[in-house]
């Protein structure tokens, strides 16, 4: 029960510290949050994917490309 109560009260701060960090800044934390989530920062980030095949397939003939398809079976974790 003590570490539950520390647990929160140290997120408590941590959200206090976001908080205040975002007063100053003159910003949203969402808005600042979800804009370093989803700049692209790594080389994949910014392959076009499609979540459609036929969308993928399509885009693909017209620019003469290869489709790659990631396709998994059985337990995320690897634990068939």
């Amino acid at each position: 029960m003590r570490t539950l109560l520390v647990r929160a009260g140290t997120l408590a701060v941590a959200f206090a510290a976001v908080a205040s960090l975002s007063a100053q800044d003159g910003l949203d934390p969402f808005k600042k949050l979800h804009g370093e989530l989803t700049s692209a920062k790594e080389p994949w980030q910014t392959i076009p994917w499609h979540l459609s095949i036929l969308d993928a397939r399509a885009e693909a003939a017209k620019e003469k490309k290869p489709v790659y398809l990631l396709a998994r079976a059985g337990h995320p974790l690897g634990c068939v």
